[in-house]
């Protein structure tokens, strides 16, 4: 635990590499005939976990700082059954088991308890219609069989993962397949980055009203070496932190991003106004910038105010059901909290004042962990948060960058 102090948050920082786009990066780099190196490689414990994974289905990796080299694995002779440890990671979970069942291999898979509490339906269920034999829906589970082409139907709301992860091991079939979307795609941009980093080993996918086509038989093809871009989505979560103490003159420049991502959180400004005043009552969609969520509620906490926040519905989708977990986070606190299935509401008017002893029990989400410590400019006094080892899982580097701008802690025994 850690003992978070009010802070005022200045200075200049390059965003943290992305996690989701160099996990995409180090999977595609696996299935080409001829080596990758993939440059710019965040440390966090999900890029491990995947370069665990592809060790396992028998790649060589090389690690150099942030550059990662890797000779792909032998498609004709892998191992008898393939013993995966997925840990946390359900991208590092979705792409070793779609590409692992695009090739027919045996693999027995474990998870931590966070993952195994998450759903795999979506991509298990279409799984089993398509030639793969499962022993659960869920995880940990044991899988064999080789995966078929066809037809995959997805609703909108039911992950955008799990899509990525098809739209990685469709091109490797022999027959063409087609991905259709019912309904509003929820984390869109998610889709749209894994289909730039096909895009760049080769692989096609033309898109078609209500989803994607996608020709069996292709090759993947090595572009030599490839930069990960950097994250949109941690980039804004420091310029929320910057936002919440600029009345005390916090400023927070961040580089190193593309203007031309597919990324979302890149108009984040409408945002950064509500949350900069002294707002006691807001309602906003956060649809473009779904992971901010929690820091919104987090300083709502602070500020003792009300907000609702709708149009998130993926939340239910990350490392807990952050909507149901962040209710509760809060309730806890003594908060009036209500979620449904896309939106959460929160009633921080009334509640008790909190005490340097005050602990928010952080659940292992990451997110929550960082979103109340970025609420350091609107912050009365200080607070204590569990679970501060689990920011690795995201951003190895977060409390070192957090002292670095500003932001005030010191260890607490328990």
């Amino acid at each position: 635990m850690i003992r978070i102090y009010p802070s005022v948050f200045r200075g200049n920082i390059t965003a943290p590499a992305s996690k989701d786009v160099a996990q995409r990066l180090l999977f595609a780099s696996s299935l080409p005939p001829t080596p990758t190196t993939v440059e710019n490689v965040p440390s966090c414990r999900d890029v491990d976990t995947a370069i665990e994974c592809l060790e396992r289905f028998g790649c060589r990796i090389n690690r150099s700082g942030s550059d990662v080299y890797i000779e792909p694995f032998p498609k004709t002779s892998p191992a008898a059954v393939l013993n995966l440890d997925f840990g946390q990671s359900d991208a590092a979970a979705c792409m070793s088991l779609a590409l692992a069942a695009s090739y027919g291999y045996r693999v027995n898979c474990r998870a931590s308890e966070i993952l195994t509490k998450r759903h795999m339906l979506p991509l298990t269920s279409r799984m089993a219609l398509r030639g793969v034999t499962l022993s659960s829906f869920s995880l940990p589970l044991e899988m064999q069989g080789r995966l078929e082409g066809g037809s995959y139907s997805f609703k909108g709301d039911e992950g955008s993962q799990f899509i990525s992860a098809f739209m990685m091991a469709l091109p490797l079939l022999r027959a063409d397949s087609s991905i259709r979307i019912n309904g509003e795609l929820y984390d869109e941009e998610l889709v749209r980055s894994t289909i730039s980093v096909l895009s760049s080993f080769g692989i096609k996918t033309e898109e078609v009203p209500g989803g994607w086509d996608v020709k069996g038989g292709q090759i993947y093809e090595s572009p030599g070496s490839i930069v990960c871009e950097n994250d949109w989505a941690l980039a804004s979560s420091w310029i929320c932190a910057a936002a919440l103490s600029a009345p005390s003159g916090g400023d927070i420049t961040v580089g190193g991003l593309r203007e031309d991502s597919a990324q979302r959180y890149r108009n984040i400004s409408p945002l950064i106004a509500l949350i900069s005043q002294d707002f006691k009552e807001i309602e906003i969609d956060l649809k473009d910038a779904p992971d901010l969520a929690t820091i919104v509620c987090a300083a709502a906490y602070f500020k003792r105010a009300k907000i609702r926040i709708n149009g998130v519905p993926e939340l239910r989708e990350r490392e807990t059901n952050r909507l149901r977990t962040m209710s509760a986070v809060l309730g806890e606190l003594g908060c009036r909290t209500e979620y449904t299935d896309s939106s959460i509401s929160v009633d921080a008017a009334d509640r008790p004042d909190h005490t340097a002893s005050t602990v928010v029990d952080c659940r292992q989400d990451p997110w929550i962990f960082l979103s109340f410590a970025l609420c350091g400019g609107v912050m009365d006094g200080p607070i204590i948060l569990s679970d501060e080892r689990y920011i690795s899982k995201i951003y190895e580097d977060f409390l070192r960058d957090y002292a670095a701008l500003g932001g005030s802690f010191e260890p607490v025994s328990k």
